[in-house]
């Protein structure tokens, strides 16, 4: 049951709406990128990560990207439901006067980003990364994963760049997620491109699709 346990000492069930938004709350869901719906204790796109986490049951994960550790917090949770897995979260850490920062706040390099995870019991189940994709790929080449799943750089150049390097990482049978598929403007933050190398990837992978118009998810599997 998603959750049960989620503060020490709890006794959480799934129909335990209030504990689920302290959840949502603390991590920040955000209810216009990932579809979720705080007051209705809805996860959004959190459903689909955690189910495939809960039913493939996979060794290690790794999650790229997150602005406050939303879905790398439901990844963990996943795992310490299945009591297996473990969760590599990494993430630049970069902020509001870096140039690629992509709606990042900056949070992982601070104290209360340090550690967030370890208050709802899922520290054991995750360990945090302030790097690069680059700097994490070349460090730990022979890393091997189940699921990635990828939200950082949302340029086409950037999401390109993700999607190279840790593709080699995906066992075969393994499950790769991108978020915001559906975005083909241009925004503040700069020009999604993520929407690009969906549509290539989708011509020659098996895929799953969300293509809700404020974000979208899409999964593909290596075959």
């Amino acid at each position: 049951m998603f959750l049960k346990n989620l503060i020490r000492g709890s006794n959480l069930k799934l129909s335990n709406d209030s504990r689920i938004q302290e959840f949502m709350n603390f991590f920040q869901a955000d209810e216009y990128g990932h579809e979720a719906d705080i007051g209705e204790s809805d996860l959004g796109y959190g459903w689909m990560h955690y189910s495939m986490i809960r039913l493939t049951k996979p060794k290690r994960i790794l999650c790229v990207g997150s602005r406050h550790g939303y879905i790398p917090a439901i990844l963990a949770q996943a795992c310490k439901e299945n009591k297996f897995g473990h969760v590599d979260f990494v993430d630049a850490g970069y902020g509001e006067n870096d140039k690629s920062h992509w709606t990042g706040v900056g949070f992982w390099k601070t104290q209360e980003g340090g550690n967030i995870f370890n208050g709802f019991g899922l520290g054991k189940y995750i360990s945090t990364f302030i790097q690069t994709t680059a700097e994490f790929t070349k460090k730990y080449p022979q890393n091997k994963y189940s699921y990635i799943y990828i939200d950082a750089d949302h340029s086409y150049k950037g999401i390109a760049f993700d999607y190279k390097k840790t593709w080699p990482m995906l066992v075969r049978g393994g499950f790769m997620s991108f978020h915001d598929i559906s975005i083909k403007e241009k925004k503040p933050e700069g020009n999604y491109g993520v929407w690009k190398l969906w549509d290539k990837l989708e011509k020659t992978n098996t895929t799953i699709k969300f293509p809700f118009s404020g974000s979208g998810l899409g999964i593909i599997q290596k075959t």
